[in-house]
């Protein structure tokens, strides 16, 4: 091979991940996820699977690496090794494809149909397994790509985000098949039918129809919930200092001031770790809040939370408390998926100087169970997810077969802003209202405040008269419809991730089946002649 021709290789790998990069926040180019495998699908023909495995790699750094930038402004190491790791599924998306090439070269199109239906099994259990392993780590799933495509994203509510993510790489197999056909027959005087092309754009027909079908359907019957959002915009370097605690309460108070005197308010919501402190344990803290939800509406607060053991040590939860008119504390919720080298150090006992990598000083503790908050006046039931909660579909999904019609996230940007993670970060949450046909309310310290309807719409963003809606302070209010505890249920709420489940199972079995193929072929010695 060349070395003009494996240069191309690598410019066609280093293609797609650029393109796969430019589908989410800060650009958002959603229509190039129909495309944007095909340069890498291009390549991988004719190459041997090492190269296969180093052409996935480049494109899957490529990727990480730019959409991921956001994480350099905390650690640069952390940054390059998640871009790394997350790199090895493209990488091994690459060393199928390849294989699959291989098995079916002699190019007939029922074999193109499955190619394409390998690519986009191989493809879903490689982003099903990205979000389970090592903890999870869901962000920026292929499908997030189209959360603005509300026809098209419907088709969650039966199989997640993934079953989006399976069409669109569906789409680009068939794409990228059919200009394989082009190039084996070059100066082909007669016209063929691309089997390949029209099922693949068939598929999305069936999807657009299926989403025009849902948001077309009459809604439930629902209440209007009025909930004010606060976003204090405390910089995280100022958040533990001593010396800014009073700005935090100030501006807390202030805002939720402004809030209070909204007619008809239900809620007001707080961000995640709004005060500085324990708020069990504070007494600063807790009479701030009571101050202010004595004025006759509930207040949900973010604040860490401290139990004691017998044997002295504490431990820490991230947690989020519904403080009622009165005072009192309603209902409580910990955080149960804590953010590795965020929230907690793994394995801190044993290496201690892992602890001397990170930023933070001891390990939260993660919570048991979820929560469902309710609302007297309305009787609404919702729960909480807080931080990087919201990408974790089984927890939304938990919480509302619990009996939450409405998910509320709580989370602090400001280890991050300004940058890209914030938009990136409200676009998982899209889907968690789409998967169980439930609404969402976003409240962020600095990020993305907003609402999401159960199809998905976002609205009410925070903004500042720039139109800028991540570092900055105010309050916005918004109403939204909370279907009642009769709703019906989605597929998704009900099966959860079987369609991804299924496909890594499938895929799991191909590659069983493969590898005993060739060990039989290995171990048939010739017959003697």
């Amino acid at each position: 091979m060349t070395t003009l021709k494996i240069a191309g290789k690598y410019v066609g790998a280093l293609t797609t991940g650029l393109l796969l990069a430019s589908l989410y926040a800060p650009l958002e180019w959603g229509l190039a996820a129909w495309i944007a495998l095909v340069p890498l699908l291009l390549v991988l023909r004719d190459t041997s699977f090492l190269s296969a495995a180093r052409l996935g790699l480049v494109a899957g750094l490529a990727f990480w690496l730019c959409s991921l930038a956001w994480l350099s402004i905390l650690t640069i190491p952390g940054w390059i090794a998640l871009a790394a790791y997350c790199a090895l599924y493209p990488m091994f998306f690459a060393i199928g494809a390849s294989w699959a090439f291989r098995c079916f070269a002699r190019r007939r199109w029922f074999e193109d149909i499955g190619i394409m239906l390998w690519l986009a099994v191989l493809w879903v259990a490689l982003e099903y397994g990205r979000a389970t392993l090592c903890t999870g780590f869901p962000w920026n799933a292929l499908g997030v790509s189209q959360y603005r495509s509300l026809t098209v994203i419907q088709i969650a509510r039966l199989g997640g985000v993934y079953l989006v993510s399976g069409l669109i790489v569906w789409v680009n197999a068939a794409v990228a098949l059919t200009i394989f056909r082009y190039i084996d027959r070059p100066a082909s005087p007669t016209r063929h039918f691309h089997y390949e092309l029209m099922i693949g754009f068939l598929a999305v027909a069936l999807a657009v129809s299926y989403g025009w079908r849902v948001l077309g359907a009459p809604a439930p019957a629902v209440q209007k919930v009025r909930i004010a959002v606060v976003q204090p915009n405390i910089p995280q370097e100022q958040k533990w200092v001593p010396e800014t605690v009073d700005l935090i309460y100030s501006r807390l108070l202030s805002l939720t001031q402004v809030a209070v005197r909204v007619p008809g308010l239900h809620l007001i919501v707080w961000p995640e770790t709004a005060v500085p402190d324990d708020i069990r344990d504070s007494a600063p803290s807790y009479d701030l809040v009571y101050q202010l939800v004595t004025n006759g509406v509930p207040i949900l607060v973010g604040s860490m939370d401290t139990e004691w053991r017998d044997e002295a040590k504490p431990l820490f939860y991230n947690s989020s408390f519904l403080f009622g008119t009165d005072g009192a504390i309603v209902q409580g919720y910990d955080k149960r998926h804590l953010v590795i080298f965020g929230e907690y150090i793994p394995l801190q006992n044993a290496l201690p100087f892992v602890k001397a990598l990170t930023p933070i000083q001891e390990s939260f503790t993660p919570g048991r169970t979820s929560t469902v908050f309710r609302l007297e006046e309305p009787a609404v039931a919702f729960s909480s997810l807080i931080c990087f909660e919201d990408t974790l579909a089984p927890l939304a999904r938990e919480s509302v077969r619990n009996g939450a019609r409405l998910l509320i996230n709580q989370t602090n940007d400001g280890w991050f802003d300004p940058s890209s993670a914030s938009r990136q970060h409200m676009a998982q949450c899209v889907f968690r209202c789409v998967e169980n046909g439930v609404p969402a309310v976003r409240s962020a310290n600095t990020g993305v405040s907003c609402s999401i309807d159960r199809s998905g719409r976002v609205y009410d963003v925070l903004k500042d008269d720039r139109g800028h809606c991540t570092v900055i302070a105010g309050v916005q209010t918004t109403t939204v419809a909370v279907p009642g505890e009769d709703m019906p249920r989605t597929f998704y709420t009900v099966h959860g991730d079987v369609f991804a489940g299924g496909c890594a199972a499938l895929a799991v079995l191909c590659l069983v089946m493969n590898l005993a193929r060739r060990l039989r072929c290995r171990g048939v010695a010739p017959m003697p002649s």
